[in-house]
Parts: C-alpha cells; sequence; structure tokens
C-alpha cells in the first residue's frame, strides 16, 4: 500500500487529512475556549507521529499515513456525538459532579478502539 503511492502524494493526503481535521473538529466542538486549542492538534501530530517515527525508523510513506491516521480518527469518533458532548459540558460547568453520558462515553471508547485497530492492520497490510 505504501509502496503503490509517492511520498509526494502521501504529503498531499496529509495535508488534505490536516485541513479535514482542522475544520472538522471546528464544526463539532461547539465550546469556544476549546476551539481555539484544537489548532494545536496537527502540531502535536507532527511531533508525536515523527518522533516515533524517527525512532522506529519508518519511511515518509508510512509516516504520513500514520499521522493521516491521526487526524481522521478524532473527529469520525467525535462527530457522531458532538450534541451530547457539548450538553454534557455545560451540565458539568454547573455542576462539577456531573458524569457525562454513559452512550456517549461508550461510543467514543468503542469507535475509537475499532478505528485504531483499523489503521494498525491497514498499516501492517501495507508494509
Amino acid at each position: 500500500m505504501f509502496q503503490s503511492l509517492s511520498t509526494s502524494t502521501w504529503i498531499l493526503i496529509a495535508a488534505g487529512a490536516t485541513l479535514f481535521n482542522l475544520a472538522a473538529m471546528q464544526w463539532i466542538i461547539e465550546i469556544p475556549q476549546y476551539r481555539t486549542r484544537q489548532l494545536w492538534m496537527p502540531v502535536i501530530g507532527i511531533i508525536a507521529v515523527g518522533g516515533n517515527s524517527l525512532a522506529q525508523g519508518d519511511g515518509p510513506a508510512s509516516t504520513c499515513y500514520q499521522y493521516t491516521a491521526l487526524m481522521i480518527i478524532m473527529p469520525v469518533t467525535l462527530a457522531p456525538v458532538r450534541r451530547q458532548i457539548t450538553r454534557d459540558y455545560y451540565r458539568w460547568v454547573q455542576d462539577p459532579t456531573t458524569k457525562p453520558g454513559k452512550g456517549t462515553m461508550a461510543w467514543v471508547t468503542t469507535s475509537f478502539l475499532i478505528m485504531v485497530i483499523a489503521a494498525v492492520v491497514l498499516w501492517k497490510v501495507g508494509n
């Protein structure tokens, strides 16, 4: 999979994933003070994935794939429950003992786990 696409193609795909992440997370996160924090996610992703890839000796295509997966997983996980996240946050602000909805937490945990497993399996198949 990684060998069939050039490095420049993977860089374009990673750039598209970054734009997708920035736009989607601005739509998903409806709490103003957290919207600006979402702008740091690509920077943190580049540092984390780049550092990990350097340590493991991964090639540029593999690194771009890992970064792309990271940028796509968060918005896809959170988009279906964005209203519940906002509702739970404002309930928590009013009463800090309030817990997030069990359905929301189950969705986020399960979907995140499934997408990470799928990304790792695709990465292993591609190498």
